[in-house]
């Protein structure tokens, strides 16, 4: 038996509306004001709210805002405004604060029943749809929590815009001590970005067990995901392998951001892309693309995706590679951690919404 909240001040309205509603088979909880609307959802979830607009305490308006603010992320509860209002600007905000249909006093019953009818089957629809989408992000972010991940001598920081991410950070070693690392970031973000990790990661993790070598596990992911995948989707990466005990490292940048070495508070070296984003053609070009370079304690690696340098300004300015090259050497002088990063690029966003997720990973060479 759905529940309906009826929000109104007056004493008979609600009287009415509960009477009408109860007719219908509907479960009806009453409150006589915006907090006390509040109140009640504390108290146990409902299916629908009437709400009416000027009451004490707290208006419609008000209540609205919050109830929707609470369960953006959890549930979706209609709202219809039930008012005397006949303005278009004072209808247009019972939209604007979160509402999802008006009626106007005095009220139609049959037309009130066919809205509430309608907005109950579309709720139905919609939070069944939100229950299998977290069944299907909880698969993956299992899928994604593999044994295989050795995080010596990294630093991390991931900040998803969803709760599954489409970047990806995957680590191990071959029998030798040699280090394969990979940053990753599949078209888009969210769950059709996440849901193609763990096909990549198997082939990675897989293949390194074998110790076979970096470049031929590049090209096995290139040719799985042209094969596999659709064609709208393809992975920027950049892969790195370190050999500590030759003191050498190898660089395959494929569309990421520059790979940046600090050694002594300077980057010494950067590391372009030379290589399309994964995916987007069967074979890789002949060349291996791969650039080499000597390590010695104390250097720092640096590899991340595009939503760092991506980020814009309310004035539609990139934070650019210029200005991520000054806080990768401010950052190492000072020692600060990684997640300086963070406020420094909301700031810099000035109250705009991250559009992209980021990750950010340091390489400590010992």
């Amino acid at each position: 038996m759905p529940a309906i909240l009826v929000v109104d001040d007056d004493p008979g309205t609600r009287i009415f509306l509960e009477e009408l509603l109860q007719q219908e088979g509907y479960r009806v909880v009453q409150a006589s004001d915006g907090q006390e609307a509040l109140n009640c959802l504390e108290e146990g979830e409902c299916d629908l709210i009437l709400m009416d607009i000027q009451m004490p305490v707290l208006d419609g308006y008000q209540a609205t805002q919050r109830i929707k603010a609470r369960s953006q992320h959890t549930w979706f509860v209609p709202v219809i405004f039930l008012t005397s209002v006949q303005t278009d600007k004072e209808l247009a905000h019972c939209l604007e604060c979160g509402g999802d249909d008006f009626l106007t006093k005095p009220i139609n019953p049959i037309i009130l029943k066919v809205r509430i009818k309608a907005w109950l089957q579309r709720a139905e629809l919609a939070n069944r749809l939100a229950a299998d989408r977290q069944d299907v992000e909880n698969v993956i972010l299992k899928m994604r929590q593999d044994d295989h991940f050795d995080c010596r001598g990294l630093r991390i920081l991931m900040t998803p815009l969803e709760k599954t991410i489409g970047d990806m950070v995957l680590s191990a070693y071959r029998s030798d001590g040699v280090q394969y690392i990979m940053v990753g970031d599949f078209t888009g973000h969210g769950l059709s970005a996440a849901i193609s990790g763990p096909l990549v990661a198997d082939i990675f993790y897989r293949l390194i067990h074998q110790d076979l070598p970096l470049q031929q596990i590049i090209i096995q992911i290139n040719e799985t995901i042209f094969h596999r995948l659709p064609v709208n989707m393809f992975l920027a990466v950049a892969f790195l392998e370190s050999d500590r005990g030759n003191g050498e490292m190898r660089v395959w940048n494929a569309a990421l951001p520059a790979v940046t070495m600090i050694r002594d508070g300077k980057i010494l070296a950067k590391f372009p892309s030379f290589l399309p984003p994964l995916g987007i053609s069967q074979r890789l070009p002949k060349n291996d693309h791969c650039t080499k370079h000597s390590l010695t304690a104390g250097d720092r690696i640096y590899l991340f995706t595009d939503g760092i340098e991506e980020t814009c300004s309310s004035t539609g300015e990139l934070f650019g590679e210029e200005q991520m090259d000054r806080f990768l050497e401010e950052s190492f002088v000072s020692e600060t951690a990684m997640e300086a990063l963070l406020p420094v690029l909301e700031n810099f966003r000035s109250g705009r919404k991250a559009t992209d997720d980021i990750t950010f990973v340091e390489v400590m060479v010992s």
